[in-house]
Formats: C-alpha cells, sequence, structure tokens
C-alpha cells in the first residue's frame, strides 16, 4: 500500500539544499521519509500537531531496514555521521533559521540497533516531503546516481506545471559542483546531459514517472558563461494516476473483506461506513489501523470480531462516524 502523491507548491529546504548525497546517505534520508509517512498514516494528519512542536522525532532501525543487502555497518555510521553534519539554511523573510536534519546517532552494539533523532525544527520540511512523494518516487531515487537524485528530486517538484526554470550557476551551487566545472559546457556535457539520460531511461522502462527534456539554454550576449536560465519541460505519466486508482481499489478491497470479518453479521454498518470513508477521503488511514488491528489479532491469536467494539469507537472517535 503506497502513498498517493501531492504536488509540493513550494519548492522544499531539503530537496533544494546545496548537497550532494552518497548513495547510503540517500538510503538513510529515504528511509527516515518513510518513517515519517507512517506515522502521518497511522495517525492522521490533522492529529499530528506534535510534528510542528518542541518533539524531536526518534527513528529506531536495524540495518536491513534500511537495505535488506547492507552489511557494512561502518558505511552506516560514516552516512550518518554525514547527515548529521549538514545544515540547512531557511530564509523565508520572516525568519532565518540554521538547522542539522539530524541531532544523533546512536548504534547499541548488544542489540544491533541504531536510534536517530530528527529536528523538530526541520519536520514541517520533513512532513513536506513524506506527503510530496510516493514509495514509487523514492524508489526511483534510488535507482539513480548522484546528480539524477538530486534532479529528479527538483524536477518532481514542478510536474503539476510541466516547467522548471533555474539559473545554471545556481544549480551548480545547488549540486556543490562550482568548484568542480568552470565551464558551463563541462557541466551539461558531464552532469545535466547524464542526468536527464538516466532519468528518462528509468521512465522508459517503467519504473519513473516523469520525462525530462532540457528545452532551453541559451546566454544572453554580454552575459556571463554560467549566467543562463536552464529551462526544463516535465511530462508526468499517466502511469503513476493508473496506480492510484489500482491503489484504491486495493484499499477499498481489503478495509471491506476486514470489516465484513469484524461484523460478520452487519453488512449494513460495513457499507455505511465504507461509504463515509471514501466520501471524506479516510479510506487509507482507517484501513491503515485495521491492519494495525489484524496484525495484533494474528500475534495474540484473537478473533477478529474481538475487536468490534475497538473499530466502532475508532470509526466514531477517529473518523467522525456515526451510524445513526
Amino acid at each position: 500500500m503506497k502513498n498517493k502523491p501531492s504536488v509540493l507548491n513550494q519548492p522544499n529546504v531539503i530537496t533544494q539544499a546545496r548537497y550532494l548525497f552518497s548513495d547510503t546517505e540517500m538510503k538513510v534520508l529515504v528511509f527516515i521519509i518513510k518513517n515519517i509517512q507512517l506515522l502521518l498514516n497511522r495517525e492522521g494528519f490533522e492529529h499530528n500537531r506534535t510534528l510542528f512542536g518542541e518533539i524531536d522525532y526518534k527513528i529506531f532501525f536495524h540495518l536491513n531496514d534500511i537495505d535488506e543487502k547492507e552489511t557494512n555497518l561502518k558505511r552506516i555510521k560514516t552516512a550518518i555521521k554525514s547527515l548529521r553534519q549538514k545544515d540547512f539554511e531557511i530564509d523565508d523573510g520572516k525568519r532565518w533559521l540554521n538547522v542539522g536534519l539530524i541531532n544523533y546517532g546512536e548504534y547499541q552494539y548488544d542489540v544491533k540497533k541504531w536510534e536517530l533523532q530528527v529536528s523538530h525544527k526541520l519536520m514541517p520540511y520533513m512532513v513536506d516531503i513524506a506527503k510530496g512523494y510516493t514509495e514509487y518516487q523514492l524508489q526511483t531515487i534510488l535507482q539513480l546516481n548522484k546528480h539524477a537524485q538530486r534532479l529528479y528530486m527538483m524536477f518532481s517538484q514542478f510536474h503539476g506545471t510541466g516547467v522548471f526554470n533555474i539559473n545554471a550557476e545556481e544549480l551548480r551551487f545547488k549540486l556543490a559542483l562550482e568548484d568542480k566545472y568552470k565551464k558551463y559546457r563541462d557541466f551539461k556535457n558531464w552532469v545535466i546531459i547524464p542526468a536527464i539520460e538516466d532519468i528518462n531511461k528509468l521512465f522508459e522502462q517503467g519504473r519513473s514517472d516523469v520525462c525530462i527534456t532540457l528545452k532551453s539554454d541559451k546566454k544572453p550576449r554580454g552575459n556571463e558563461d554560467f549566467d543562463r536560465t536552464l529551462e526544463f519541460r516535465i511530462a508526468y505519466t499517466k502511469r503513476v494516476y493508473k496506480q492510484i486508482e489500482v491503489e484504491k481499489e486495493q484499499y477499498l478491497r481489503y478495509t471491506m473483506n476486514l470489516l465484513r470479518s469484524i461484523f460478520p453479521n452487519d453488512d449494513k454498518y460495513c457499507n455505511k461506513l465504507i461509504g463515509h470513508l471514501v466520501q471524506n477521503k479516510r479510506l487509507k488511514p482507517f484501513g491503515d489501523r485495521l491492519k494495525r488491528i489484524e496484525d495484533e489479532a494474528i500475534e495474540t491469536q484473537n478473533s477478529l470480531s474481538y475487536y468490534g467494539g475497538l473499530v466502532r469507537t475508532i470509526a466514531k472517535n477517529d473518523h467522525n462516524f456515526y451510524n445513526d
């Protein structure tokens, strides 16, 4: 079950930051995003005001949670140290803030368990990312190389308009490459074009949701080499929208089947509740809650009908369903 994508209305401080992330750093970052998505799905976004308060968010995991093939403890340590040392700057005219993504990283050797703490100051921006990317998109990011990863994240924020404009010097700066490429031609040929080719190759294979074209990069007469505007055109595949419809159907089928197991003799209640959830766009968070109830039932060997009272309470208190 995956998250519904949404268009990010404003560039996010993380995706637009002046950094390149190593493969392992990106795996950790994507893992953090997925954890925040789970938090939002579990509690319902409107109930997550603490995310914007004074509570730092802790994440616990084992090595293979990041990547089931990952066995190199030192590599993860290096990635977390590097992420902890990266700072992000926010200046929206109302305030200036310089903040780190990770407050600390800790590894317990006896239980082989990691603990990370994400700064509450950065959580609103992490929530934006978690709401803005589907699991499908996050997996796409992990299939790309460093430059293509960053550009894909930037492009994805503008698929709603289909156009992404950025100054060449600004893009080179955001990719932390101002000391490496002195000529725009080299920057274009060694960074931009290969990244676009990587993204479009995945698109052709059905493993990416955007196709990119560099529409214009002409330099105005008299300007410096990097003083030019790059115009990228972004085509967003209908594949994702079809995928969303399939996922909706899966949620609907799963939720209805589980409700009928919990209330085997009350089809009327099940049908009314499903209608309410669909109409109020609450099917996914309710379905996720049912999944946890099902997991508990399996673990405790209780019958699903045992949880009828709890489900009715959840439907009423958390989803405003009143069975009059």
